[in-house]
């Protein structure tokens, strides 16, 4: 595929393929782990490997230069394909997890195995609110903000996959995030960049309703900084007021209700 088709490959691979794939790893998830396996991560190791594949034109994907909507048929297609190897890529270390968490609450008594809550289960129930919030940042935030915030990212590892999830797939994103990463830019100036992208960042998951502290699960996971400043009274609705109904404030000021006023002032 031609480099100036990928801007339009990842744009086709979010409105068509993500679907598939995420239906994928939850049909993965349930008949291979019980759905213990996190579908977050299942899917975050399918991007980084289909953004592998893309740069390396490699097989079986992009070994013979198709389209971007080729491509898109070919992904589609082998979804599952897609989905068995990130339970083969996440398995080992996904089973090591549970078994160390099994011999951990072994220890434990009864009342203290009862309080504590599954993180899985938690992201599951999350998944709804997660998903908005990932949504608001790619719709919300500009080109550049997205840019700099995945190259700012403090984990380096994790760069390449918050700009994937963000939609910062520009040559210009990569040559920045490369950089970043190479030390060829000033520590103060990182940090600066990663300061104030977070806090755009965090600007647009306020505006949002029922935001989780955190975005994405498993690999890759985004914790936002919230403001120290105590929120404000309908601030998480959207700046709507409380529920109370506007007939108790009018009823405040007002005399008792005359007899037959709500049958339309008739009188009994």
């Amino acid at each position: 595929m031609k480099p100036q088709d990928h801007d339009q490959f990842w744009d086709l691979y979010e409105r068509n393929a993500r679907q598939p794939i995420e239906h994928a790893c939850l049909r993965a998830s349930r008949t291979k782990t019980d759905s213990t396996m996190d579908i977050a991560d299942m899917v975050a190791w399918i991007d980084t490997r289909i953004w592998t594949m893309l740069e390396k034109s490699a097989w079986p994907t992009f070994h013979d230069d198709p389209t971007p909507q080729q491509a898109i048929d070919r992904i589609i297609k082998h979804s599952s394909t897609l989905a068995r190897w990130a339970y083969l890529g996440l398995c080992r270390s996904h089973f090591r997890r549970l078994e160390n968490r099994a011999n951990y609450m072994g220890g434990m008594s009864r009342a203290q195995r009862l309080s504590l809550a599954s993180s899985v289960d938690t992201k599951i129930e999350q998944r709804e609110e997660l998903d908005s919030a990932i949504a608001s940042l790619r719709n919300s935030l500009s080109a550049n903000e997205k840019q700099k915030l995945a190259a700012s990212w403090i984990d380096k590892a994790d760069r390449s996959r918050v700009a994937l999830v963000l939609g910062a797939t520009r040559k210009e994103d990569d040559r920045l995030i490369t950089k970043v990463s190479g030390n060829a830019m000033n520590d103060n100036a990182v940090q600066q960049m990663r300061s104030r992208a977070r806090k755009r960042a965090q600007e647009v998951l306020n505006a949002a309703s029922k935001l989780p502290v955190y975005l994405f699960a498993g690999i890759l996971i985004i914790t936002m900084a919230l403001s120290s400043a105590p929120v404000q009274a309908g601030e998480q609705s959207g700046g709507r007021r409380g529920l109370t109904p506007p007939a108790v404030e009018h009823d405040a000021n007002q005399s008792a209700i005359v007899p037959g006023e709500q049958s339309g002032g008739r009188k009994p």
